[in-house]
């Protein structure tokens, strides 16, 4: 009976590894990438070489689009990138194997995009028109009798 014991341990052993995560994980060079699509790449990027997932002579069989996109990162990242656009992902079945994905791509080197320009006045406005935050204009009472409205008047009302 201990023969049949240790064969349904190592079933349920091998079971539940399978279920556990593949293991790929952004690197941290991997991090710093983004995945974006051709027509959103930013201007001015440096191509710096085509991107190949589970393709000879890579061997990696990521089990899901997901991995394969983090692979991809991977690799354009190593290669000192920030962006990488996929042009190629399908998955394909092994007759031996569970199915994996293989994908292509190219990574790029962007410029950091330039800091946004303080907003300045346009050209019809004098700022010495604009009233301080702070204080109130002078203004006379409604009331005829020509005095002036403080802020502890407003404040009472």
């Amino acid at each position: 009976m201990a023969p049949m014991l240790l064969r349904a341990f190592v079933l349920l052993t091998v079971t539940a590894l399978a279920g556990c995560a593949s293991g790929i994980a952004l690197t941290e060079a991997g991090r710093s990438v983004e995945r974006v699509s051709d027509a959103d790449r930013p201007a001015g990027c440096q191509l710096l070489g085509d991107v190949a997932i589970g393709v000879p002579p890579d061997a990696a069989r990521p089990r899901t689009e997901d991995e394969l996109v983090m692979l991809m990162r991977n690799k354009v990242g190593d290669s000192g990138g920030d962006v990488v656009i996929v042009d190629m992902s399908e998955q394909r079945d092994a007759e031996t194997e569970r199915p994996y994905w293989i994908g292509r791509g190219r990574g790029y080197s962007c410029p950091e995009p330039e800091p946004e320009p303080e907003a300045s006045p346009a050209p019809d406005e004098d700022p010495a028109d604009e009233a301080p935050d702070e204080e109130l204009p002078e203004e006379e009472s409604g009331d005829g009798a020509g005095g002036e409205i403080t802020v502890d008047d407003i404040l009472a009302e």
